[in-house]
């Protein structure tokens, strides 16, 4: 409802903060439907802002964010408002909707919500573009699914949910050099919270530790 409403009513011909504004209000109703949720029914969140890592979730915000600074500041602001979209967006999806169909066949699940999603987005028509549009919020609902099921971080579901709309709406063309830093920053995100750091560590610390002491 609150997606009509600014549908309807947003004035894209303000300066460029009210339309920020706009934009964001038009991502905030997943994000206030999980809120009165939890708060009316006594439900609970599944993910949380930094989930299991606040480090990690800081670097894979940064890291985006810092490549496109460099490269055009202007477009770097650009993104971090496609990011706090994003989040506002998945808090609902993943942060509430995927706790509450947990216990669901996942198959399943990921119908419902990448359905709920489509619908969602009351402006697409249900055509050839609408259906791959459809087509491609299920393999996303699967894909950050898995993120938010690893990770149970907001902000690590919100920065590949940012790839799309950035990529989308973000006057983006995709040239080699776009495509390059696309794959850096994703594979460093699978990096960052999928090479097992810890073990890895504690061997180097046990490593240093047999050679200091001479075991």
């Amino acid at each position: 409802m609150s997606r009509a409403i600014v549908l309807k009513y947003q004035d894209l011909n303000a300066d460029n903060f009210i339309v920020w504004l706009w934009n964001w209000a038009r991502g905030i109703g997943p994000c206030l439907g999980a809120i009165a949720a939890v708060l009316v029914f006594k439900r609970k969140f599944y993910c949380n802002i930094t989930g299991t890592s606040i480090l990690k979730s800081v670097l894979t915000a940064a890291i985006p964010f810092t490549i496109c600074f460099f490269l055009n500041r202007e477009l770097s602001f650009t993104l971090l408002g496609f990011m706090f979209y994003s989040f506002l967006e998945e808090v609902g999806w993943r942060g509430y909707l995927q706790g509450e169909l947990k216990e669901m066949n996942p198959a399943l699940r990921v119908f419902i919500i990448g359905t709920m999603w489509f619908f969602w987005h009351i402006t697409i028509n249900v055509s050839i573009g609408g259906l791959i549009f459809w087509g491609i919020l299920l393999l996303g609902s699967w894909g950050i699914g898995c993120i938010a099921r690893d990770t149970k971080s907001l902000t690590a579901c919100a920065c590949f949910h940012t790839l799309f709309n950035f990529s989308n709406q973000g006057g983006i063309y995709f040239t080699p050099t776009v495509i390059t830093i696309y794959i850096v920053i994703v594979a460093t995100w699978f990096i960052i919270w999928y090479v097992p750091w810890n073990k890895f560590i504690t061997c180097r610390v046990r490593e240093t530790y047999d050679s200091d002491t001479g075991r």
